[in-house]
Order: structure tokens, then sequence, then C-alpha cells
């Protein structure tokens, strides 16, 4: 017996755009039985899935060929087909001037960051100051990692957060405490190079379950350096160097805190050419804590 593979299309597509509930294996059964036994297994078995799949919903039954090479509207205007909603697209990151690209990723990491829609206020973690910015207004410049974590730089035109995310069942995320480029507003990215250090201070990863010897505690230090420099030097006071991570021109460095005081021991700050040669030094720094006042304090 012949097949009429259009005709069996043409069902399928108007059983679909009906979309009433139907018994996959009825309809299977009923469609193998007008094929005829004669027709190749293959085909079979195709057109079998094919009807089970649509009692189901999840088939574009546009995809279905039909022999006169005509798309579906054309052999039934009224059919507006089966799909599937399209996956949401990651958050993209329009350029910003005098800012490094971000990824979707990136990007995805700095609404992260500012949960209540951009920087908060020093004092108060539900508190907004809307003249510092909105989450769009930052992107990802820089991070320092180690085997508990990391800690980012985010930063606008006017200025710069830092951001410690959580860890998943161990740790709650910092506050994006918003600071001004050059600590002072209104903030700019121009600076006298070749080094700027804009915050020296602390981020505490916040345990769910916290250890004996408390919640780890991290200095952090970080800034922007001009297009001379090749490499930034932590040095803390305990005489522990290592170097900054460096893109873009900003940096960030973090070390964690071993013994705990009222304040926070000096750096010392260096950047380094391509030939090794010091271009700026700041030594003995202190007292460059995140956050920056607001009208009301």
């Amino acid at each position: 017996m012949a097949v009429d593979e259009r005709a069996i299309g043409e069902g399928l597509r108007r059983m679909a755009g009906r979309a009433e509930p139907v018994d996959g294996e009825m309809v299977a059964a009923l469609v193998l039985r007008s094929a005829g036994r004669r027709r190749r297994t293959g085909w079979a078995v195709g057109v079998a899935g094919t009807a089970a799949a649509l009692a189901f919903g999840v088939v574009a039954v546009t995809n279905l060929p039909d022999p006169g090479g005509r798309t579906a509207a054309e052999v039934d205007p009224t059919f507006t087909g089966l799909t599937l909603p399209p996956t949401p697209p990651l958050p993209t990151a329009p350029p910003i001037e005098g800012l490094p690209a971000n990824t979707p990723e990136q990007f995805r990491q700095v609404r992260d960051c500012m949960p209540q829609g951009g920087p908060v206020h020093g004092m108060d973690g539900e508190r907004r100051v809307p003249h510092h910015g909105v989450a769009e207004d930052f992107r990802l410049l820089a991070e320092s990692r180690d085997k508990l974590g990391v800690t980012q730089l985010m930063g606008s035109r006017k200025g710069l957060v830092l951001c410690t995310p959580g860890v998943l069942d161990v740790s709650y995320p910092e506050r994006p405490i918003f600071t001004y480029w050059g600590r002072e507003e209104p903030g700019s990215l121009a600076f006298d190079g070749p080094l700027a250090v804009d915050v020296y201070g602390t981020q505490m990863q916040s345990e769910v379950n916290p250890g004996t010897n408390g919640d780890p505690l991290f200095m952090v230090v970080a800034g922007r350096a001009d297009e001379r420099v090749r490499r930034v030097e932590i040095v803390w006071a305990s005489g522990q160097r290592m170097e900054a991570s460096l893109t873009g021109g900003f940096f960030i460095a973090r070390a964690r805190v071993t013994e705990r005081s009222e304040t926070l021991p000096k750096v010392d700050v260096t950047a380094y050419d391509a030939d090794g040669k010091v271009l700026d030094a700041r030594k003995g720094l202190e007292n460059l804590f995140p956050g920056a006042l607001d009208v009301d304090d």
C-alpha cells in the first residue's frame, strides 16, 4: 500500500495546532496502520516517536518534512506550531570608556555582587545611595584568588567596589561598599601616574559555621596603574611579599590576617616597568578603608 507522507504530516500538524491532549500510543498505532506494514521499519519508528512526542507538546512539528517543500503556514495558515521557550541569554555588558570589556559571565558576577541593584552604604547594607550608581555602571576589573576564595575589584567611572562572593554552604558574601576613585567626590579614573592606591581595607568571609579561629579575614589593597606598569608588588608588614593581580590598568591583592588587631598593619606598594625598574613606590600605607560619606552622614 502506498504511503501518503504529505497526508500524515498535515494530520499531525493540525493535531498539534489544536493543542488537545492526545494518547501518544493510540496516535502512533493509527499512523502506523495507515502507513502499511511494507513501509521501512526506520520510517515507521520515526513517525511513532514524533507522534508520541506531540502528545506531550515537546516537538516543534514545523521540522517535519513536506513532500512539496512547503512551509507549515502554506499548508495550514492557522497553524502556529509548538515551540519551546528559548533559553534567556546571559546579560550583556556594553562598553564603558576607560573600563575593561566584560564577558557576559563577568558581567553576571558584577550583578551578583550587588543584589540591591548597586553599591550600598558603608554603615547600612540595605541602603542604596543613588548617586553612587547602579550595577550596570560597573565592570569586573581584577581579582585576587587563593584556596579559600576570591576578592574582586569592580569599578565604574566614579569609583570602586570590593566584592568577596559567598561560597555555597560555606560563607556569606561581603557588602558591596562604594569608594570614589581618589577617595574624593566626584571620583575620576584619571590620575597622576604611574600608580594610585585607592583602597586598603579588609574583607571577611563570614562562614555559616565558623571554625575555632573565627571567620577568615583578609587584608585587601587595590588601585590603578598606567600603561608603563608591568608588575605591582605588595609587601605586608609581616614581611610577606606577593605580586598583585594586574589587569587592564587595575590591580588587587589580598592576604589573610593571622593576628587580629584594632588597626591594620602598614603596607608597601611598588610599581615596576617591563625592565624591572621601579616606577613608583608607596610606603607605609594605612587607613584607606572602603567607603564614601553621603550628604546625610
